[in-house]
């Protein structure tokens, strides 16, 4: 499979997983599983369903706390965590909560601006290779591998919590 072809069939599972995901902030882990799961069913790719950090112009937007001791337990912790989650396949970065987040309420001005000077507000996804977002200022700093087990949590967690809307394919 060409990069081409591969961005363009996960620009097709992004369309898909963003419109039937409920506009929430903080869905980052849930809608990673959901596009892993969809990569991995459908494509001849392998991809890293990863959690870390991220920076913006040298400025820590998301910190890294790993999440897998949280997964183990069966308390509210997850709702607390302090991360960010998102896809990788080679050297490509697939974002699909990223602007939820940071053009919510729950975002700084701050690290609306460092945005804001980036992207437009309507963006509803970042797609990227890592080597074009780093001349951006923006770097992804993956620091946990999650597996097929842990995607399978997050994505019916996902149905549990009634975020996604209608998961059959358009």
């Amino acid at each position: 499979m060409t990069r081409k072809e591969l961005v363009h069939e996960v620009l097709y599972m992004a369309e898909d997983i963003t419109k039937k995901f409920k506009p929430v902030d903080g869905s980052c882990l849930y809608m990673s599983a959901i596009l892993a799961a969809m990569i991995s069913d459908n494509l001849s790719v392998e991809p890293k369903f990863v959690t870390g950090s991220l920076s913006v112009a040298g400025s820590k937007v998301f910190s890294h706390q790993p999440i897998k001791p949280a997964l183990n337990q069966k308390s509210g912790l997850i709702a607390q965590w302090d991360g960010h989650s998102w896809v990788e396949v080679d050297d490509l970065i697939f974002d699909l909560s990223i602007f939820r987040t940071v053009f919510s309420e729950v975002a700084t001005p701050r690290i609306q601006s460092l945005f804001e000077t980036r992207f437009d507000r309507g963006t509803a996804y970042l797609i990227g290779q890592k080597s074009t977002l780093i001349e951006m200022g923006i770097e992804y700093t993956p620091l946990e591998l999650l597996s097929d087990d842990d995607a399978t949590i997050f994505i019916q967690n996902a149905d549990r919590l009634g975020l996604i809307n209608s998961y059959q394919s358009i």
